[in-house]
C-alpha cells in the first residue's frame, strides 16, 4: 500500500526540516520537506506535490505553488530560477499529461524580455491565445494527445474529460473546462508540426531541391509510385510499349459515406489552415468547380451496376452538407487526393479528385503508364476525355492515355462482359494489379466518422488531412517490408502458374500454334451490345446437358483404361497387355471386397471373382508358352482367390531373377506397355474431370427441387467413382513401374485427388482465382510430367526453394471454390448434344482453358518485374530524401537547431535506404539486379525473358 510512508515526520536530508511532501510521479523519490521538495522538482513544476496532513491522516494533493509563499509562482526565463524583476505572479491554467493545473506563474521582466507568449513556448508551453495568455498546455501534452489521437481516434473531447478526472474523479466538475482552448491550439499544432516535418522553416529549400512539386504543400508522397526528378532511372522514357507497367502509375478511386459532414451555421471565416496545399482543394476552388461544372451526367451505358446505389433512400444523408468523400489512392494505399461529395458521387467530382491527384505529380515530356481502378469505370470512362478536355483541360492528355480496370471484388457484381472489358486479369502490362486498395483505409478513417461529422467546414478538413498524412507516413515506413512480401510471392506464383502454363502448351501442342495468333483483346458484339467475344470466354450459349454428358462418357469403354492404336501389338505385346488387364481387375476385386458390408459377398461380386478366375486360367496357357522357365514357380502356388493370385509377370520378379530366368526382353516390353498405360490413364482422367467440372456447373445452374438434386449427385458420384477408378490404376501401374526398377519419378508423380482439381472454365472468374493453382494432373501430357516443369519445379532460377499450396487433399476438389453465380444469371441453354457438338464443347474447354492460363502466367510474370522497379523506385526516393535533407542543413540552416533537424532527417532516410538496399539484394533475381550503369531495368527484363522463353517449343 502506497497510502502512507514510514518516513514521513523523519527529519529530511538537508536537516533542517521534517520530511512532509512526497511525489509519486517521481521514481524512487523519498518524502521530502517543502524546501527540498520546490528545490528538486525547479524543472518539472506541473508534478502534483502529495503533502500529508496530520489532522486528516493522509496525503493531500496540491499544485506546486500551494507550497510557494503567495509572492511567487513558477518562475520563466532564467531555467527555472527566479528573475529579478518578476512580474506579479497571474494565475493560469497549466495542462500536462498528469492533469489540469490551476497555478501561479511568474514572467521574466528584464530589459530584454521576451513576450509572455514566447516566454511560455520556450519553456515547453504553448499558449491558447497570443495576447495575455490565461491557459496553455505542454508539448509533451501535445505531442502524446497527436499519436493517441492519430492511432486510437480519440475525440479532443473524451481526451480532456480523462484529463479532468485524473485531475479529480470526485469533483470533476469543479476542475477547469479547456476543451474549447484545446480545441484550438489542437489545431493550431498539426499545422506547426508538418511546416516542419516538411522543410517549411527552411526558405525556399524544399521548393528548390523539389521543383516539380507544388510549392508549399505539405503532402506525404509514396516512395514507390513513379516520381519526376526523384525516383526515375536514366532512359526510362525509351522501355518499349510491352513494359510499360515497370514505370506505371496505378492508381484506384473509391467513395466513402462515413466521412460527411452536418450543415450547420459555421463561421464564415473558419478554413482550412493548409490552403489547399495538401490532398484537398482549396474550399473557393472546389465551390468555384461545383458551379461551372454540371454535376448531373445522362451516360448511356450497357451495365446497370449503379442502379440500385443511384436508387437508395437519401434519408441517412437528410440534413448532410457534405455525406463523404472521393478519394484517389495509389497501388500502395497511400492517399494521393481527395474531394467532398456534394448530393451524390457524381462523375465530375471523380474527375476533379483525378485533377488533384495529377497537380501534385507533374511529368514534363513522355508521361508514365497510367492504370486506373474505379468501381464504375463501364460508366465513367465513355465520355471521360470529353469532359477532361472541357473542364480540366492540363490533364487531358494523360486521361486520353490512361487504361482503366474495374477492381476484383466489384466486377463481379457486373455484367459479365465487364470481366472481359475491364478486368485486369485479362488486360496486358498490369501485373497482379487487383485494384482494391482504396477500400483497405476506410476502417481507419471510418473511426473519424462521429468526429468530424459535427467539425466545422475547416476543422473537418484539417482533421482528416492530418490522418492522411500519418496513415502515408506509416506506409512509407513500412512500404519495404511490404515491397519484399510481394515480391516473395509473386515468384513463388510465377513458378507455379508457369509450370502450369508449360503443361497445358505440351498437353495442346497440336493447337497451341493455331491459339497463339488469335487476338486477346475483347470485343463487343455488334448484335448485341451487352455480350463481350474473347478468348477468355466460351463464347458460345449453348452448353451440355448433364445427361448427354454421362452417355457420352458411360457409352464408351473406359473400363479398359488403354488404347493401343498407335501401338504395334504382337502375340506377346497382347498377352502382357491381357496381363496389365487382368492385375488392374484383382486390384479392384480386392477394393470392391473390403467395401463389402456383409459377411458374404454379393452374386454380382461372385461372377466377377468367376470371370476373373476364368481370364487367369486361359491367361496361364500363353504364360507357360512365353516363360517357360517359371514353370517351376507356377507349380509352387498356393491355391488362393483369383484377386489374391500372383500372376508372376516379370514385375512380380526381383531383378537377379528376372536375369536368371532370361525375363529382361519381357520386362523391357512391360515397361513400355506401362507406360502407354500411364499415358491412357492421363488422357481419360483429365477428360473425366473435365466431364466432372462441367457436371456440377450444370447441377448447380440446371437443377431446382429435390429430386433433382438428388438424381444429379448420383450422376456425379458415378463420374467421381470412374475418377477414383482411373487414380487407382495409375497408382497400380505406377508401383508396377516402380518394381521394374523403371519409374521415372518426375515423369510420372505420385497422383491423388487434390491433383485433378481444376478451376471451372464455363463460370466468370473471381476474386482470388489467379492465386489458385490447378492441381499437377494439369501439367502432364499422355508422355508424362512436363519435362521443362520439372527442370524448374524446384525455384533453382530464384536460388531459393519455393513452397507450393496444395488443396486440402481430403476435400473433393470439386467442392473446393467459390460459389457459382444463381442459375438466373447465365443466359446458356442446356442441350443434349450430339457426340460432334460435344468435342467441339470440350475443344473451347481447352482453349478457353489454355487462354486463362496464359494470361495468368503473364500477369505473374510482370508482377515480378514490377516489384524489382518498384524496389529500385523506394531506394532512389530514401536516396534523394536523404541528399535533400543533406543539402537543407548545409545552405538553408539559419541556427543549429535547423541544421541538426536537418542532419537527423538525412539519417532516417539513410537508415531507411540501406534496409531497403539489404532487402533487395536478399529477394532479387540476380540478372535483374542492375549490375552496368548503362542498362535499364527494361535492358535486363529482356534478357530474363529471353531465357524464360527458351522453355517454350513454339513462338510466343
Amino acid at each position: 500500500m502506497q497510502e502512507a510512508d514510514s518516513r514521513i515526520g523523519q527529519l529530511c536530508s538537508c536537516g533542517h526540516a521534517a520530511r512532509r511532501v512526497r511525489c509519486q510521479q517521481c521514481l524512487q523519490q523519498a518524502p521530502l520537506c517543502h524546501s527540498c521538495w520546490l528545490g528538486a522538482h525547479k524543472h518539472q513544476p506541473l508534478h502534483w506535490a502529495e503533502a500529508w496532513d496530520e489532522t486528516k491522516g493522509y496525503f493531500v494533493r496540491h499544485d506546486i505553488s500551494m507550497l510557494m509563499p503567495e509572492s511567487l509562482g513558477i518562475p520563466l526565463g532564467h531555467d527555472g530560477n527566479q528573475c529579478p524583476y518578476a512580474t506579479t505572479p497571474l494565475l493560469m491554467t497549466l495542462v500536462d499529461v498528469g492533469g489540469v493545473h490551476a497555478t501561479r506563474v511568474t514572467f521574466c521582466g528584464c530589459p530584454d524580455h521576451l513576450s509572455k507568449w514566447h516566454q511560455l513556448f520556450h519553456a515547453g508551453l504553448l499558449p491558447a491565445t497570443v495576447k495575455d495568455p490565461q491557459s496553455a498546455f505542454t508539448l509533451n501534452l501535445l505531442r502524446q494527445w497527436d499519436l493517441f489521437n492519430l492511432q486510437s481516434k480519440i475525440t479532443a473531447y473524451q481526451f480532456m474529460l480523462s484529463l479532468r478526472r485524473l485531475t479529480d474523479n470526485v469533483f470533476t466538475g469543479n476542475v477547469p473546462d479547456l476543451y474549447k482552448q484545446f480545441l484550438f491550439v489542437t489545431r493550431i499544432w498539426p499545422w506547426i508540426q508538418m511546416e516542419k516535418r516538411f522543410g517549411g522553416l527552411y526558405g525556399d529549400g524544399m521548393t528548390e531541391c523539389f521543383p516539380h512539386r507544388p510549392k508549399d504543400n505539405v503532402m506525404n508522397f509514396c516512395p514507390v509510385c513513379p516520381d519526376a526528378d526523384v525516383n526515375m532511372e536514366d532512359g526510362w522514357e525509351c522501355a518499349p510499349s510491352h513494359l510499360c507497367h515497370i514505370h506505371s502509375s496505378r492508381i484506384t478511386i473509391d467513395g466513402n459515406m462515413k466521412t460527411g459532414n452536418y450543415a450547420k451555421k459555421n463561421d464564415p471565416n473558419d478554413v482550412s489552415l493548409f490552403d489547399g496545399h495538401a490532398y484537398m482543394a482549396n474550399s473557393k476552388r472546389y465551390e468555384h468547380y461545383l458551379k461551372t461544372v454540371p454535376q448531373l451526367q445522362n451516360e448511356k451505358v450497357t451495365c446497370n451496376h449503379l442502379n440500385v446505389a443511384n436508387s437508395a433512400s437519401r434519408s441517412k444523408f437528410k440534413n448532410l452538407r457534405v455525406i463523404g468523400t472521393v478519394n484517389v489512392h495509389c497501388d500502395h494505399y497511400m492517399v494521393g487526393s481527395s474531394v467532398d461529395i456534394i448530393g451524390a458521387e457524381r462523375f465530375a467530382t471523380v474527375d476533379f479528385a483525378l485533377e488533384l491527384f495529377h497537380e501534385a505529380r507533374p511529368f514534363k515530356g513522355k508521361q508514365p503508364d497510367k492504370l486506373i481502378s474505379y468501381d464504375y469505370a463501364c460508366g465513367l470512362t465513355p465520355n471521360i476525355s470529353d469532359r477532361f478536355h472541357q473542364y480540366h483541360p492540363t490533364q487531358a492528355p494523360i486521361i486520353d492515355n490512361a487504361r482503366w480496370i474495374i477492381p476484383s471484388c466489384h466486377v463481379r457484381n457486373h455484367i459479365e462482359g465487364c470481366d472481359y472489358l475491364y478486368s485486369y486479369l485479362y488486360k496486358s502490362s498490369t501485373g497482379h494489379f487487383y485494384g482494391e486498395s482504396a477500400e483497405a483505409p476506410w476502417d481507419i478513417f471510418n473511426q473519424l466518422g462521429s468526429s468530424v461529422m459535427q467539425m466545422s467546414a475547416g476543422h473537418r478538413i484539417d482533421t482528416l488531412i492530418n490522418h492522411y498524412n500519418d496513415w502515408n507516413w506509416r506506409k512509407t515506413v513500412g512500404i519495404v517490408r511490404q515491397v519484399l512480401k510481394d515480391l516473395d510471392y509473386a515468384k513463388v506464383q510465377y513458378v507455379q502458374k508457369r509450370d502450369h502454363f508449360l503443361g497445358l502448351c505440351l498437353m495442346f501442342e497440336d493447337k497451341v500454334c493455331e491459339w497463339t495468333q488469335l487476338d486477346r483483346s475483347p470485343i463487343i458484339d455488334p448484335h448485341n451490345k451487352k455480350r463481350v467475344l474473347s478468348v477468355y470466354s466460351h463464347g458460345d450459349n449453348k452448353a451440355p446437358s448433364l445427361k448427354s454428358l454421362v452417355d457420352k462418357l458411360m457409352s464408351s469403354e473406359e473400363t479398359v483404361p488403354m488404347s493401343f492404336g498407335k501401338v504395334k501389338l504382337a502375340g506377346v505385346a497382347a498377352w502382357l497387355h491381357e496381363g496389365l488387364l487382368i492385375s488392374r481387375d484383382q486390384c479392384v476385386s480386392r477394393v470392391c471386397r473390403i467395401g463389402q458390408r456383409t459377411d458374404g459377398a454379393t452374386k454380382g461380386l461372385q461372377k466377377q471373382r468367376r470371370s476373373l478366375e476364368n481370364r487367369i486360367s486361359k491367361w496361364r496357357k500363353k504364360q507357360r508358352q512365353y516363360m517357360d522357365m517359371v514353370t517351376a514357380y507356377l507349380l509352387d502356388q498356393p491355391d488362393c482367390e483369383p484377386e489374391q493370385m500372383k500372376l508372376l509377370l516379370p514385375s512380380d520378379f526381383s531383378a537377379l531373377e528376372r536375369k536368371a530366368l532370361c525375363l529382361a526382353p519381357l520386362a523391357g516390353k512391360q515397361v513400355q506397355l506401362l507406360e502407354s498405360a500411364l499415358g491412357d490413364v492421363i488422357n481419360s482422367l483429365q477428360t473425366v474431370v473435365k466431364t466432372l467440372t462441367a457436371a456440377c456447373e450444370r447441377k448447380v445452374k440446371e437443377d431446382r427441387g429435390q429430386k433433382a438434386h438428388i438424381r444429379s449427385h448420383s450422376q456425379i458420384r458415378t463420374i467421381q467413382t470412374k475418377r477414383d477408378e482411373l487414380i487407382l490404376d495409375y497408382s497400380t501401374y505406377r508401383r508396377t513401374l516402380c518394381t521394374l526398377e523403371a519409374l521415372d519419378e518426375l515423369r510420372w508423380p505420385e497422383l491423388t485427388v487434390r491433383d485433378t482439381f481444376r478451376k471451372a472454365t464455363e463460370r466468370r472468374r473471381t476474386p482470388g482465382d489467379s492465386r489458385i493453382l490447378e492441381g499437377n494432373l494439369w501439367n502432364m501430357t499422355t508422355a508424362g510430367h512436363s519435362a521443362a516443369a520439372a527442370q524448374v519445379a524446384s525455384g533453382a532460377i530464384f536460388g531459393s526453394t519455393l513452397a507450393i499450396q496444395d488443396i486440402d487433399e481430403e476435400q473433393d476438389p470439386t467442392e473446393v471454390g467459390v460459389k457459382a453465380d444463381g442459375w438466373i444469371w447465365t443466359a446458356g441453354r442446356l442441350e443434349n448434344m450430339s457426340p460432334k457438338e460435344i468435342e467441339e464443347w470440350e475443344e473451347t474447354e481447352n482453349r478457353v482453358q489454355w487462354f486463362r492460363a496464359e494470361a495468368d502466367f503473364e500477369r505473374w510474370q510482370e508482377q515480378i518485374e514490377i516489384k524489382h522497379a518498384e524496389f529500385q523506385r523506394v531506394i532512389a526516393s530514401f536516396t534523394y530524401y536523404r541528399d535533400a535533407w543533406m543539402r537543407l542543413s548545409s545552405q538553408y540552416s539559419l541556427t543549429p537547431g535547423h541544421r541538426a533537424y536537418a542532419r537527423e532527417h538525412s539519417d532516417m532516410f539513410e537508415s531507411l535506404r540501406m534496409d531497403a538496399q539489404a532487402k533487395y539484394d536478399q529477394c532479387c533475381i540476380d540478372i535483374l539486379k542492375k549490375v552496368h550503369p548503362g542498362h535499364t531495368l527494361a535492358d535486363r527484363i529482356l534478357l530474363w525473358r529471353a531465357g524464360e522463353e527458351k522453355m517454350f517449343s513454339f513462338d510466343r
